[in-house]
């Protein structure tokens, strides 16, 4: 009976541990809660961080075509097919561009905020930052596109 306890116990553990499922969708990013990439797809989140609240909505455009507007503390979802996008954050004087390639299944955070010289920017944000911003911000409808 003891040996069966302890090779029960031992086959147990071997379960939970490794690349298993649930070790890939439940670390301590929290990614067993959070959403993943539509099949054949990458999920792009533009997220705005918290600033002041009378902070103008920074404009966004994926290949020229008008995606919204993040105001502070918000973010939008895109699901994107596999390829090279180019990507616009417009502030009260300029714009700023980033090219992006998706992958099929990636999961990637831009994160849009305003420059000092009155342009907008997008910066690649990690992961853990990224996943920050969406679970304390607002989600924000994208337009079509």
């Amino acid at each position: 009976m003891k040996k069966s306890l302890m090779a029960f116990a031992l086959l147990s553990l071997a379960a939970c541990s490794g690349n298993s499922d649930f070790n890939r969708y439940n670390n301590p990013f929290g990614t067993g809660t959070f959403p993943v990439a539509n099949d054949g797809q990458a999920a792009l989140y533009l997220v705005r961080d918290v600033s002041s609240p009378d902070a103008p909505p920074i404009n966004i455009t994926l290949n020229d075509a008008p995606v919204g507007g993040l105001p502070p503390s918000s973010y939008m979802r895109l699901n994107l097919d596999p390829r090279l996008y180019d990507f616009r954050a417009y502030g009260s004087q300029a714009n700023n561009e980033l090219i992006v390639t998706v992958a099929p299944g990636q999961t990637r955070f831009l994160l849009a905020q305003p420059t000092p010289s009155g342009s907008a920017e997008l910066l690649e944000l990690s992961q853990e930052q990224g996943r920050r911003l969406v679970r304390k911000g607002q989600a924000i409808e994208p337009m079509a596109y």
